[in-house]
């Protein structure tokens, strides 16, 4: 029960990992497994692996405490392999519903943390504010629109998945800030399509893609779990009330009602604002599924936690 709980919570981080303006590092946060997921990230190291002769297998496995690492990024790529396609459908044609579910969701975690782990004076107040601020700033910034170069998909791993590991700062609007989010969705599609229509020269092209900014992934979550993990060791509260900031800050991009923003000469994006259901410039503001759809979101959050409570012994 402890793996597939822990699985099932993956795949919610996955799921959220590919949402531009939602953070799997927010899901983490929120169903308890957060710590221990920067923890384990660090004991994967060169030193514990040179313990494989001498120690055995299940003994290092217990030091990289690789069954619950296995169980939560087994979710997190089922998720993004099962969902990609379903969440850019729903991006396209349900965005309304889709991003009212997750503000339900991010402002429910919230007020959860703020009430239950944070406790309030000038110092935390202070770091909240300036993780507002911070992430308000991040998020203002235009998209870049331009061809991707190989070196600067490592780049784009190595900032999105430190992203992505912060509650509150999505990875993947930063891959859409960088330009590089439709290349990666429209490889991971691809690969996929391999699979029933094998093609070499198109395995090649798409593993080169993937493979680098796989590679820097790998390069930045290590550098920067070790980061996170030593200031929530040294200073819970500050770091915490911080993350609770990116939280706040970033609930404009998931507000359901955004009108997008052109560049002049070009009909491309430049970036998002949100705006008030009667100033909405789509289609129907929805507000009666917005609003069911927003509630959905706090009753998940209870449910998880919820879950979490029964279950902290297992997980």
């Amino acid at each position: 029960m402890r793996y597939l709980i822990l699985y099932l919570k993956g795949m919610l981080m996955g799921a959220a990992d590919i949402v531009p303006g939602v953070s799997g590092g927010t899901i983490a946060l929120i169903t308890g497994i957060y710590k221990e997921l920067l923890n384990s990230i660090n004991n994967v190291s060169w030193g514990n692996l040179k313990l494989l002769r001498k120690d055995g297998i299940r003994s290092v496995w217990k030091n990289l405490n690789g069954s619950f690492l296995t169980s939560v990024f087994g979710g997190i790529i089922t998720s993004i392999l099962i969902l990609s396609r379903l969440l850019e459908w729903l991006i396209l044609n349900e965005s309304i519903g889709l991003w009212s579910f997750f503000f339900g969701l991010l402002v429910a975690s919230i007020v959860y943390l703020y009430k239950s782990d944070l406790k309030i004076n000038l110092t935390s107040l202070f770091c909240l504010c300036l993780g507002t601020i911070i992430s308000f700033l991040v998020t203002q910034f235009g998209i870049i629109q331009n061809e991707v170069s190989l070196w600067y998909l490592f780049l784009s791993g190595f900032v999105g998945i430190s992203a992505m590991i912060l509650p509150g700062l999505s990875g993947a609007y930063i891959l859409l800030l960088m330009g590089v989010y439709e290349t990666i969705l429209s490889n991971v599609r691809q690969a996929q399509d391999l699979i029933f229509d094998f093609n070499f020269s198109e395995f090649i092209e798409i593993s080169k893609v993937l493979g680098v900014f796989v590679l820097g992934i790998v390069s930045g979550i290590k550098i920067f779990s070790k980061a996170l993990t030593y200031l929530l060791e040294r200073h819970p509260q500050k770091t915490l009330a911080v993350l609770i900031g990116f939280m706040i800050g970033s609930l404009h991009k998931v507000w359901p009602w955004q009108n997008k923003i052109f560049n002049n000469s070009l009909l491309e994006i430049k970036k998002t604002v949100a705006v008030f259901p009667d100033e909405f410039q789509g289609d129907s503001p929805q507000i009666l599924k917005a609003f069911i759809l927003m509630f959905l979101g706090f009753i998940i959050l209870f449910i998880t936690q919820r879950s979490k409570t029964l279950f902290q012994n297992e997980v």
